[in-house]
């Protein structure tokens, strides 16, 4: 009799405590708590992660709203920190008032962030000594480096010294806005396609000269030094991301090649923009991305997919980093999406 009283109360135990675990709420979500239904895979938000979003090329014949739209979304998206890679305004002028409208503009698309904007400066931000004397006045320095989180932060001014300006609306008078598409459309592309078509055509060809020569960079011996000083001082850095408006890998530049030397047996990767289209390569396993355009005119036709508005975001955890591009017609609110318009 007392065994069976003492096996039934074992039963009925047993039976209480099923009751109560199965579908009861969990206290927390700890990796390995055995009455939460999920893969037990750490969650991420780990104190050493972090996002951030880059933005691309907002002028050179911009579109109004589209940045200010891009704002209103990384806003939503709430990334660690927001930075671009040059060309804020549309500049090429030394006439103040002008400058200060055009920042106003800017800066008040900016202002709608919470998080903080990395500046870097584009050739049409940096056109002339007054736009540089005016950026440092209203920003600080147009070259600099910064950390967050272990991971080494470089950005680059390729206008050191500010470059002359080409004359594009003279080069349009002179040979038209189609062969001037076409040389920026294939000067993009295959080389050996773009070098076959200059030899057949003597006129794109010396456009594409024109062109070529106008697309220099400049780096200064005290900007490489900030470089050099930057990597001496973070020389365990997670990652380094390099930041710059055109792309110095695709021309002759002493300075950069010695840049990337510096970089050589360093995990980093490599941002620009400038040509308003979207280009991946790697060099000796480097990332070198070009960013298309977030409001700028885009760099080719319609049916080129890689002329896009996009936002890249960047995720940093172990390893490498993780990119993905967000084209900003692929966002819609909590509503739904906006209704398609259909022709009548």
């Amino acid at each position: 009799m007392r065994a069976s009283a003492i096996a039934l109360g074992l039963l009925a135990l047993s039976l209480s405590s099923a009751a109560t675990g199965a579908g009861r709420e969990a206290k927390d979500y700890r990796p390995g708590a055995p009455d939460v239904a999920r893969t037990q895979k750490d969650f991420a938000g780990d104190a050493g992660e972090f996002r951030f979003v880059v933005i691309g090329d907002r002028t050179g014949k911009h579109r109004p709203g589209v940045f200010e739209d891009a704002m209103d979304k990384v806003e939503r998206l709430r990334p660690d920190f927001v930075i671009n890679i040059g060309d804020l305004i549309e500049g090429n002028t030394e006439d103040q008032a002008q400058l200060d409208s055009e920042w106003t503009e800017v800066n008040a698309a900016i202002d709608r962030l919470s998080i903080p904007f990395f500046y870097v400066p584009g050739n049409h931000d940096l056109t002339n000594e007054v736009q540089r004397a005016d950026w440092r006045r209203r920003l600080g320095a147009d070259y600099y480096s910064f950390t967050y989180k272990n991971a080494l932060f470089l950005v680059l001014n390729t206008e050191d010294p500010p470059q002359p300006r080409i004359a594009r609306m003279k080069l349009f008078q002179l040979y038209g806005g189609d062969a001037m598409k076409r040389v920026f459309e294939v000067l993009q592309g295959d080389p050996a396609k773009a070098e076959a078509l200059f030899a057949s055509d003597p006129k794109l060809a010396e456009l594409a000269a024109k062109i070529r020569g106008s697309e220099n960079v400049a780096f200064s011996a005290e900007q490489v030094k900030m470089v050099r000083d930057a990597l001496a001082k973070n020389p365990k850095a997670r990652w380094t991301f390099v930041l710059m408006h055109r792309p110095a890998w695709k021309v002759d530049s002493p300075a950069f090649r010695e840049i990337e030397a510096m970089l050589r047996g360093r995990p980093h990767t490599i941002f620009a923009g400038h040509y308003h289209k979207y280009a991946y390569e790697t060099r000796e396993g480097t990332d070198y991305v070009q960013l298309g355009t977030t409001g700028g005119m885009p760099g080719a036709g319609p049916d080129d997919p890689a002329a896009v508005d996009h936002i890249m975001w960047v995720s940093v955890a172990d390893g490498a980093p993780r990119v993905s591009n967000l084209k900003l017609d692929g966002f819609f609110g909590k509503k739904g999406p906006a209704p398609i318009a259909h022709p009548d």
